[in-house]
C-alpha cells in the first residue's frame, strides 16, 4: 500500500484543484456546513479520480514482482513464500522455459485482474446501474 501512497496523493491533489472554488462559495452562501460541503460537493466530484485511483491500485498491487524479485535475489523466495502470480509466470516462462503454462498463468492473471475491477467498477455504480438515477 505505502507504494502508492505519494502518486495516490497527486491525483487526488489534482482532482481536488478542479473543484470550482465557485461551489464552495456558494454552498457556504446558501448555509452548508464544511461537512455538508465535504458530503455533497467534494466526495462526489472526485469520484472520477477515485475510481482510476482504485484501479490503479488493484493492477499494481496484483502485479507486484520487482520487489519480491530483489528482496529474495531472484525469485527464489524460501518455501515460495513470497512469490506472487507475475512472480509464478516469469519463473514459467524464463527461467523454466515452459512458455504454454506462463501463457496460461498470464491469462488466468487478466481474467482475475479483469473480474476484480468490474467488481469495484460495480461498487462505485461507474458500471450496471441505470441511466436517471
Amino acid at each position: 500500500m505505502w507504494r502508492w501512497t505519494g502518486v495516490n496523493m497527486m491525483y487526488y491533489l489534482s482532482g481536488l484543484q478542479q473543484i470550482p472554488a465557485d461551489l464552495y462559495e456558494s454552498a457556504s452562501i446558501d448555509g452548508a456546513t464544511g461537512m455538508q460541503q465535504l458530503r455533497y460537493i467534494t466526495i462526489p466530484l472526485l469520484k472520477p479520480t477515485t475510481i482510476y485511483v482504485l484501479t490503479i491500485s488493484i493492477f499494481g498491487g496484483m502485479a507486484m514482482f520487482s520487489e519480491s524479485y530483489m528482496l529474495f535475489n531472484g525469485n527464489k523466495s524460501p518455501n515460495n513464500v513470497a512469490t506472487t502470480l507475475v512472480g509464478m509466470l516469469y519463473r514459467m516462462g524464463f527461467e523454466q522455459n515452459q512458455l504454454g503454462i506462463a501463457s496460461a498463468i498470464g491469462v488466468i492473471f487478466l481474467l482475475i485482474v479483469l473480474v476484480v475491477n468490474v467488481i469495484q467498477l460495480r461498487i462505485n455504480g461507474t458500471i450496471g446501474s441505470k441511466k436517471g438515477e
